[in-house]
């Protein structure tokens, strides 16, 4: 089987609304998701001689992409930093919200079933509402949740990118999720 030349020409066309649609839902920012995309096309230019067609153009350019997308959020991770001294006075720790091993909320700091959402507002609009709760995030809180929780990295790969410590990084995920829960109740989901 002959391999297969890429043309570059081609890729807006054939791969740009597929990977703008991918960039927009990982960064929820349309002119960033642009950017991003504009930034695969020359990466993958560039980098046309390494190209060895073990894969599709179009997975080699969801593979850039990606690494796009990962820089994108280690560069908003940067901007601002969460200090551990930040912590309240009251001694409150991850372990009095979170499972250390797992990461999910303790019995009595649980949400309230959002078994409702479907019955109050469709899922377009549940989707939008959250969307705009991650915006509110700060850039690093967003950047950690969305590697986490959208990219699906581990917590060990996070603070490797993002030169975070493990202690820096859960403090970041508490944070993002406490926020996340009370700007979702103050839109009518969870607690009545």
């Amino acid at each position: 089987m002959t391999p297969v030349t890429p043309v570059p020409a081609l890729w807006p066309d054939r791969f740009g609304d597929e990977l703008y649609r991918f960039a927009l839902s990982r960064v929820s920012d349309a002119d960033v998701a642009e950017e991003l995309v504009q930034e695969t096309f020359l990466s993958a230019l560039d980098g046309l001689a390494t190209f060895r067609a073990e894969a599709s153009e179009r997975t080699w350019l969801f593979v850039i992409l990606r690494r796009k997308i990962i820089d994108h959020y280690r560069r908003q991770a940067r901007a601002t930093q969460v200090s551990l001294d930040e912590l309240s006075e009251n001694g409150t720790t991850e372990a009095d919200f979170f499972v250390p091993e797992n990461g999910h909320w303790t019995g009595p700091q649980a949400p309230a079933s959002w078994l409702n959402a479907d019955a109050a507002l469709e899922q377009q609009e549940l989707h939008e509402i959250l969307q705009r709760c991650q915006e509110r995030l700060s850039p690093q809180q967003g950047a950690v949740f969305a590697m986490r929780f959208v990219e699906e990295l581990s917590a060990e790969e996070i603070c490797q990118e993002l030169g975070l410590s493990s202690a820096n990084y859960w403090v970041i995920v508490h944070r993002a999720k406490l926020q996340l829960r009370r700007c979702l109740e103050k839109h009518g989901l969870g607690k009545k």
